[in-house]
């Protein structure tokens, strides 16, 4: 078995992990919100700057997937998405619990 290149890992994070976190988004509790965006969030970020190191080398210089400043504005934006929607989903059961 061979191993997965730094790019391919890199475009999971990305297409897979990322989105992922989306689904059943309105399900997610409190502990679970702070979990991804304390510790989960910034640890696949790392890795994936990581990634776009080793990606650097061994593809193209200028491939935009191996840009840290595209994945640091990709993960700022999830950070972002994933709190409107816990503000919202927040404010919902608020709403409807009163």
């Amino acid at each position: 078995m061979g191993t997965v290149s730094a790019r391919k890992r890199l475009e999971a994070i990305e297409r897979d992990v990322l989105s992922s976190m989306f689904v059943g988004v309105l399900s997610k509790d409190d502990a679970w919100m702070e979990h991804t965006l304390n510790d989960t969030l910034p640890a696949l970020e790392a890795r994936a700057l990581r990634l776009a190191g080793e990606c650097r080398e061994e593809c193209a210089e200028d491939d935009p997937l191996c840009d840290e400043t595209r994945i640091k504005a990709v993960f700022a934006k999830t950070r972002e998405k994933l709190e409107k929607e816990h503000l919202d989903r927040e404010s919902r059961t608020r709403f409807h619990h009163h």
